[in-house]
Protein backbone atom coordinates (compact mmCIF):
# COMPACT_ATOMS: atom_id res chain seq x y z
CA UNK A 1 0.00 0.00 0.00
CA UNK A 2 1.49 3.16 -0.67
CA UNK A 3 1.08 6.77 0.92
CA UNK A 4 -1.97 8.22 0.25
CA UNK A 5 -1.04 11.44 1.00
CA UNK A 6 2.33 11.15 -0.90
CA UNK A 7 1.47 9.33 -3.82
CA UNK A 8 2.11 11.92 -6.47
CA UNK A 9 5.46 12.41 -5.44
CA UNK A 10 9.10 11.68 -7.40
CA UNK A 11 10.82 8.61 -7.05
CA UNK A 12 13.97 8.32 -4.11
CA UNK A 13 16.42 10.10 -4.93
CA UNK A 14 20.13 8.70 -4.10
CA UNK A 15 20.49 11.78 -1.67
CA UNK A 16 17.35 10.53 0.07
CA UNK A 17 18.17 7.27 0.56
CA UNK A 18 21.81 8.36 1.88
CA UNK A 19 19.82 11.10 3.97
CA UNK A 20 17.84 7.73 5.48
CA UNK A 21 20.70 6.19 6.36
CA UNK A 22 21.93 9.42 8.14
CA UNK A 23 18.82 9.27 10.17
CA UNK A 24 19.19 5.14 10.84
CA UNK A 25 22.88 6.80 12.92
CA UNK A 26 20.41 8.01 15.27
CA UNK A 27 19.10 4.86 16.26
CA UNK A 28 19.41 4.36 20.03
CA UNK A 29 20.88 0.81 19.36
CA UNK A 30 23.32 -0.76 17.38
CA UNK A 31 20.34 -3.50 16.38
CA UNK A 32 17.65 -0.80 15.13
CA UNK A 33 20.69 0.42 13.31
CA UNK A 34 22.05 -1.65 11.82
CA UNK A 35 18.14 -3.37 10.93
CA UNK A 36 17.39 0.08 9.41
CA UNK A 37 20.34 0.45 7.08
CA UNK A 38 19.93 -3.34 5.67
CA UNK A 39 16.08 -2.47 5.50
CA UNK A 40 16.40 0.73 3.30
CA UNK A 41 19.78 -1.41 1.50
CA UNK A 42 17.16 -4.09 0.45
CA UNK A 43 14.36 -1.92 -0.77
CA UNK A 44 16.92 -0.05 -2.80
CA UNK A 45 18.65 -2.99 -4.81
CA UNK A 46 15.63 -5.26 -4.68
CA UNK A 47 12.21 -2.99 -4.75
CA UNK A 48 10.20 -6.50 -3.33
CA UNK A 49 7.27 -5.80 -2.27
CA UNK A 50 7.33 -5.81 2.14
CA UNK A 51 5.44 -9.27 2.41
CA UNK A 52 8.39 -10.73 0.38
CA UNK A 53 11.54 -8.72 1.93
CA UNK A 54 9.53 -9.50 5.82
CA UNK A 55 9.47 -13.19 4.67
CA UNK A 56 12.94 -13.66 4.09
CA UNK A 57 14.74 -16.43 6.01
CA UNK A 58 18.37 -16.29 7.11
CA UNK A 59 18.81 -19.53 4.96
CA UNK A 60 17.54 -17.78 1.90
CA UNK A 61 20.35 -15.53 2.35
CA UNK A 62 24.23 -16.72 1.24
CA UNK A 63 27.43 -15.58 0.30
CA UNK A 64 28.69 -17.14 -3.11
CA UNK A 65 32.21 -16.14 -3.59
CA UNK A 66 31.94 -12.48 -4.45
CA UNK A 67 28.07 -12.43 -4.31
CA UNK A 68 25.33 -12.44 -1.34
CA UNK A 69 22.43 -14.44 -3.08
CA UNK A 70 19.13 -14.17 -1.67
CA UNK A 71 16.04 -16.48 -2.49
CA UNK A 72 12.54 -14.45 -2.28
CA UNK A 73 9.43 -16.39 -2.29
CA UNK A 74 7.06 -14.28 -4.23
CA UNK A 75 3.51 -14.21 -2.98
CA UNK A 76 1.13 -14.08 -6.40
CA UNK A 77 -2.39 -13.59 -5.72
CA UNK A 78 -5.14 -14.42 -7.89
CA UNK A 79 -8.52 -13.42 -7.99
CA UNK A 80 -10.99 -16.80 -8.37
CA UNK A 81 -13.17 -16.22 -11.51
CA UNK A 82 -17.04 -15.94 -11.24
CA UNK A 83 -17.88 -20.03 -11.91
CA UNK A 84 -15.34 -20.09 -8.88
CA UNK A 85 -17.35 -18.21 -6.94
CA UNK A 86 -20.54 -20.45 -7.77
CA UNK A 87 -19.04 -23.38 -6.72
CA UNK A 88 -17.74 -21.90 -3.29
CA UNK A 89 -21.72 -20.42 -3.20
CA UNK A 90 -22.79 -24.16 -3.63
CA UNK A 91 -20.37 -25.73 -0.76
CA UNK A 92 -21.46 -22.86 1.57
CA UNK A 93 -25.06 -24.19 1.11
CA UNK A 94 -24.31 -27.00 1.46
CA UNK A 95 -22.62 -26.66 5.01
CA UNK A 96 -26.11 -24.33 5.97
CA UNK A 97 -23.40 -21.62 6.05
CA UNK A 98 -25.52 -19.36 3.96
CA UNK A 99 -29.36 -19.51 2.63
CA UNK A 100 -30.06 -21.65 -0.28
CA UNK A 101 -31.51 -18.32 -1.56
CA UNK A 102 -28.03 -16.96 -2.55
CA UNK A 103 -28.03 -18.83 -5.35
CA UNK A 104 -31.31 -18.02 -6.71
CA UNK A 105 -30.08 -13.81 -7.04
CA UNK A 106 -30.21 -12.32 -10.37
CA UNK A 107 -27.32 -12.41 -12.50
CA UNK A 108 -25.88 -8.57 -11.91
CA UNK A 109 -26.35 -9.48 -8.16
CA UNK A 110 -24.06 -12.52 -8.43
CA UNK A 111 -21.59 -10.81 -10.59
CA UNK A 112 -21.33 -8.13 -7.71
CA UNK A 113 -21.19 -10.04 -4.67
CA UNK A 114 -18.63 -12.29 -6.98
CA UNK A 115 -16.10 -9.21 -7.17
CA UNK A 116 -16.81 -8.04 -3.01
CA UNK A 117 -15.86 -12.27 -2.61
CA UNK A 118 -12.58 -11.48 -4.82
CA UNK A 119 -11.14 -9.33 -2.04
CA UNK A 120 -11.32 -11.99 0.43
CA UNK A 121 -9.22 -14.39 1.25
CA UNK A 122 -11.49 -16.93 -0.11
CA UNK A 123 -11.74 -15.24 -3.18
CA UNK A 124 -7.89 -15.60 -4.23
CA UNK A 125 -5.70 -17.93 -4.66
CA UNK A 126 -2.20 -17.23 -3.28
CA UNK A 127 0.76 -19.21 -6.16
CA UNK A 128 4.22 -19.53 -4.10
CA UNK A 129 7.01 -19.00 -6.36
CA UNK A 130 10.68 -18.48 -5.82
CA UNK A 131 13.17 -15.52 -7.52
CA UNK A 132 16.96 -15.97 -6.98
CA UNK A 133 18.34 -12.68 -6.81
CA UNK A 134 22.13 -11.27 -6.00
CA UNK A 135 24.22 -8.57 -5.56
CA UNK A 136 28.16 -7.87 -5.61
CA UNK A 137 29.99 -8.13 -1.81
CA UNK A 138 31.75 -4.55 -3.21
CA UNK A 139 28.41 -2.86 -4.03
CA UNK A 140 28.11 -0.14 -1.13
CA UNK A 141 24.57 -1.30 -0.25
CA UNK A 142 26.00 -4.35 0.26
CA UNK A 143 28.07 -3.17 3.67
CA UNK A 144 24.98 -2.67 5.43
CA UNK A 145 23.12 -5.52 4.50
CA UNK A 146 26.37 -7.62 5.71
CA UNK A 147 27.02 -6.03 8.67
CA UNK A 148 23.43 -6.51 10.12
CA UNK A 149 24.06 -10.24 9.12
CA UNK A 150 27.28 -10.33 11.28
CA UNK A 151 25.29 -9.09 13.92
CA UNK A 152 22.36 -11.10 13.95
CA UNK A 153 24.84 -14.17 13.64
CA UNK A 154 26.64 -13.45 16.74
CA UNK A 155 23.88 -12.15 18.85
CA UNK A 156 20.88 -13.87 17.50
CA UNK A 157 22.25 -16.93 15.40
CA UNK A 158 19.22 -19.34 15.57
CA UNK A 159 16.84 -16.58 14.18
CA UNK A 160 14.89 -17.93 11.63
CA UNK A 161 14.30 -14.69 9.91
CA UNK A 162 16.03 -11.86 8.30
CA UNK A 163 13.80 -9.65 10.14
CA UNK A 164 12.56 -11.53 13.25
CA UNK A 165 9.76 -10.07 15.20
CA UNK A 166 10.03 -9.01 18.52
CA UNK A 167 9.03 -7.14 21.65
CA UNK A 168 10.35 -4.24 23.58
CA UNK A 169 10.28 -4.16 26.94
CA UNK A 170 10.35 -0.45 29.49
CA UNK A 171 14.11 0.37 30.15
CA UNK A 172 15.04 -0.20 25.95
CA UNK A 173 14.99 -3.90 26.54
CA UNK A 174 14.43 -5.45 22.72
CA UNK A 175 13.35 -9.17 23.44
CA UNK A 176 13.18 -11.06 19.61
CA UNK A 177 10.76 -14.54 18.67
CA UNK A 178 13.36 -16.13 16.60
CA UNK A 179 10.43 -18.20 15.02
CA UNK A 180 8.21 -14.80 13.35
CA UNK A 181 9.06 -12.42 11.29
CA UNK A 182 8.30 -8.87 11.31
CA UNK A 183 5.51 -7.99 9.41
CA UNK A 184 4.54 -5.60 6.35
CA UNK A 185 3.12 -2.85 8.14
CA UNK A 186 5.88 -3.11 10.83
CA UNK A 187 8.60 -3.11 8.11
CA UNK A 188 6.88 0.22 6.93
CA UNK A 189 7.37 1.25 10.83
CA UNK A 190 11.30 1.23 10.17
CA UNK A 191 11.32 3.33 7.07
CA UNK A 192 8.43 6.12 8.71
CA UNK A 193 11.43 7.61 10.79
CA UNK A 194 14.23 7.88 8.76
CA UNK A 195 11.42 9.57 5.78
CA UNK A 196 8.13 10.58 6.43
CA UNK A 197 7.62 10.65 3.03
CA UNK A 198 8.86 7.33 2.39
CA UNK A 199 6.81 3.91 2.12
CA UNK A 200 8.34 0.09 0.86
CA UNK A 201 6.53 0.63 -2.35
CA UNK A 202 8.10 3.84 -3.28
CA UNK A 203 11.94 1.96 -3.99
CA UNK A 204 10.33 -0.22 -5.72
CA UNK A 205 8.56 2.30 -7.78
CA UNK A 206 12.36 3.61 -8.06
CA UNK A 207 13.69 0.35 -8.90
CA UNK A 208 11.40 0.11 -11.77
CA UNK A 209 11.77 3.69 -12.76
CA UNK A 210 15.68 3.55 -12.73
CA UNK A 211 15.67 0.94 -14.65
CA UNK A 212 13.03 2.14 -17.24
CA UNK A 213 15.21 5.65 -17.91
CA UNK A 214 18.11 3.33 -18.15
CA UNK A 215 16.72 1.12 -20.79
CA UNK A 216 15.18 3.68 -22.45
CA UNK A 217 11.35 3.12 -24.49
CA UNK A 218 11.86 -0.47 -25.78
CA UNK A 219 11.29 -4.22 -25.31
CA UNK A 220 14.79 -4.61 -23.48
CA UNK A 221 13.48 -1.95 -20.89
CA UNK A 222 9.67 -3.92 -20.59
CA UNK A 223 11.39 -7.28 -19.90
CA UNK A 224 14.47 -5.64 -17.48
CA UNK A 225 11.53 -3.82 -15.48
CA UNK A 226 9.46 -7.36 -15.85
CA UNK A 227 12.55 -9.84 -14.63
CA UNK A 228 13.93 -7.62 -12.06
CA UNK A 229 10.41 -6.35 -10.28
CA UNK A 230 9.29 -9.93 -10.70
CA UNK A 231 6.07 -8.83 -12.34
CA UNK A 232 3.73 -11.66 -13.92
CA UNK A 233 2.91 -9.70 -17.04
CA UNK A 234 4.44 -7.05 -19.44
CA UNK A 235 1.63 -4.82 -19.58
CA UNK A 236 2.44 -3.68 -15.55
CA UNK A 237 6.13 -3.36 -16.66
CA UNK A 238 5.36 -1.22 -19.78
CA UNK A 239 3.61 1.05 -17.52
CA UNK A 240 6.94 1.83 -15.76
CA UNK A 241 8.64 2.49 -18.90
CA UNK A 242 5.86 4.85 -19.92
CA UNK A 243 5.57 6.48 -17.24
CA UNK A 244 9.73 7.23 -16.70
CA UNK A 245 11.42 6.39 -20.29
CA UNK A 246 11.12 9.28 -22.39
CA UNK A 247 9.80 8.77 -26.00
CA UNK A 248 12.67 10.04 -27.82
CA UNK A 249 11.31 12.16 -31.40
CA UNK A 250 13.63 11.42 -34.36
CA UNK A 251 15.66 14.01 -35.50
CA UNK A 252 14.57 16.03 -38.62
CA UNK A 253 16.58 18.60 -40.43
Amino acid sequence: MTNPKDKDRDILSNEEIDAMFEKADEQKTEFFRLRAKCLVSLAKKFGKRRIEMARLARKDIERVDDDLEFTFTLAKKRKKGFFQYLKFLEKQVKKGAVDSNVLSKSLPELQTAWKEWQLTTEGQKVKNETSLQSISTEDKYARHIMEYLGFLDRHYPTAKFLFPSGVCFFGGIYIIDENEHLSGSQLLRIIKPLNPSAWLHLFRETLGGTIAKAHGRNLDSIYEVKDSLDLEREETAYRYVRRYAAKKQPIET
